[in-house]
Parts: structure tokens; C-alpha cells; sequence
């Protein structure tokens, strides 16, 4: 049985709650590509969320986050607990494929809280959470 990494939604997490924001930006995007962490930011803020650490890699989301020094960073950042989650633009961006499921492993060993400020990776929208995932 795989497992799967779940999204926290804002009520889960307590007001007050450190972040780390992480983007997983395509090279070939221009400054269109800020927008999304513009809102990743935003939503944090409006979940009474503070965002302590940011990283931005320019990737192919698509692709493998081994190569990825942002993405090391931010998984650093909670485990070092200088954060207790991740809010991402997608959750695409935090991991796909082998990816995901070495996230959602990580994500049970350490009950960081992932956040995104997609209204398409809702729990009910997007296959990579669990079922009943508020």
C-alpha cells in the first residue's frame, strides 16, 4: 500500500505556526512565475501563519527534487525546527512520483504540515492525499 502526504488545511494549523514557503518554478517562466509566491505567501499570512525561511528552485516540477538545493533546504529547515511545515504554490511542487512518496514518508516522520495556496490542490481535488484530509 502506498502512502500518500496530507495537506493540512489552515483550521489544522495553529495560529502562529512557522513556515517554510518552497516553489519548484519551471526555468522558462519570467517574473509571472513571483505570482505564485506571492499567493503562497499570502495564504500563509492569512492562516495566521508565519512564513520563517523562503526557497525557490528553477526546475522542471516535473522532474526529480534531487538536484535541488532549495528543496533540500527547506526539508532542513523543519527537521532542524527552525520550521514546523511547508506552504507551496502546488503541491506538484513539493514532489512527484518517487518523489511523493518519499515526502510522505518524510511528512510522517517529522508531522510537518503542508499548505497550499491552490484552490486546485484542495483535498478533495487532488489524488496525492489522504482520504478525509481536511
Amino acid at each position: 500500500m502506498s502512502s500518500s502526504v496530507r495537506q493540512t488545511a489552515p483550521p489544522e494549523v495553529p495560529p502562529g505556526t512557522r513556515l517554510v514557503l518552497y516553489a519548484c518554478l519551471p526555468p522558462s517562466l519570467d517574473a509571472t512565475a513571483d505570482n505564485s509566491v506571492r499567493a503562497a505567501r499570502r495564504y500563509a499570512r492569512q492562516a495566521a501563519c508565519e512564513v520563517v525561511e523562503e526557497y525557490v528552485d528553477r526546475a522542471d516540477p516535473m522532474e526529480s527534487r534531487a538536484g535541488c538545493h532549495g528543496w533540500h533546504n527547506a526539508l532542513a529547515a523543519i527537521e532542524q525546527g527552525r520550521a514546523a511545515g511547508i506552504v507551496t504554490p502546488l503541491m506538484v511542487m513539493l514532489g512527484y512520483g518517487p518523489d511523493s512518496e518519499h515526502l510522505a514518508s518524510w511528512q510522517a516522520r517529522t508531522g510537518a504540515h503542508i499548505l497550499t495556496s491552490s484552490c486546485i490542490d484542495t483535498p478533495v481535488k487532488s489524488r496525492s492525499l489522504l482520504p478525509g484530509a481536511a
